[in-house]
This record gives structure tokens, C-alpha cells and sequence, in this order.
């Protein structure tokens, strides 16, 4: 997979999903993070299976499988939350909309304070805030 692949698939994690075009392209973006974080993380084909299919992460390594895609992005510096990372991805899947452009750098600025000093609860903790700001603005996550 290359880099551009993996850019595009950590959105997906961070809300993105939101904007995706069909459910097959949401699954096939998973499918293929999935795969670079998993021998990482030590998970099972049920947690590569849990996060292609958005299930909320419940157990340790299904979270930390989660950080691991926004550590590999930029995302999460494994402490905090790191809104240019974030932004910088969602540019690629919001590209020129600029309601959605306001959207996203919107829902950034209100998860800029979130920190977790334990990398996996983190990236949870990114998930949720991202989700409700989206939702706050009327996007609602394919989940």
C-alpha cells in the first residue's frame, strides 16, 4: 500500500467516513489499514475485522490498533491530539467543499485539547470527540 492509500484510509478512523461515496470504498480503506497496523499491534483477524466494520474498540489491542493508524498519520502524537495532522488529512477527502472545509477545521479546533498520556485510551478519545463534533455540525458517521 502506498503512502497516499494509507493517507487516505486513516480519515476514515478520524470521521471521514462521513464523506465517503459508497459503503464498498469505506470497507476497502479498512481492509487496507488494517493490514499495515495489525502485526504492529498484535491484533487478530476479529480486531482487523472489528475495524473494518467500525465496531467501537473495547479491548486493549483494538485500541491500540486504532492509535496506531493515527500515530502513523499524524493524527496523535501518541499524548495528544494534533489538529494540523488531522486537517491535513481531511483536506484530501473534503478537497474544495468549503462548507465541509469549515466543517472539519471546525471539529478540529474544538478536539485540540484532547490528551491521554495512555496512547491507546488517546485514540478513543480522538474517535469520540471527532464523532460528536462532526455530528454537532450534521454530519452523521457511516458506522
Amino acid at each position: 500500500m502506498n503512502r497516499w492509500q494509507l493517507a487516505v484510509a486513516v480519515v476514515f478512523f478520524l470521521a471521514a467516513h462521513a464523506f465517503a461515496q459508497t459503503d464498498e470504498e469505506v470497507l476497502e480503506i479498512r481492509r487496507n489499514l488494517a493490514q499495515s497496523c495489525k502485526q504492529r499491534e498484535g491484533a487478530s483477524d476479529g480486531d482487523v475485522e472489528g475495524l473494518i466494520t467500525a465496531v467501537e474498540p473495547v479491548t486493549r489491542v483494538q485500541k491500540c490498533l486504532q492509535s496506531c493508524v493515527q500515530q502513523q498519520h499524524g493524527v496523535s502524537d501518541g499524548r495528544r491530539f494534533l489538529k494540523e495532522g488531522y486537517l491535513a488529512l481531511m483536506r484530501v477527502v473534503v478537497g474544495t467543499d468549503q462548507l465541509r472545509q469549515r466543517i472539519v477545521e471546525e471539529a478540529a479546533d474544538e478536539c485540540i485539547g484532547v490528551e491521554n498520556e495512555d496512547r491507546c485510551q488517546l485514540a478513543i478519545d480522538i474517535m469520540i470527540c471527532v464523532k460528536q463534533a462532526l455530528q454537532k455540525r450534521g454530519l452523521r458517521s457511516k458506522e
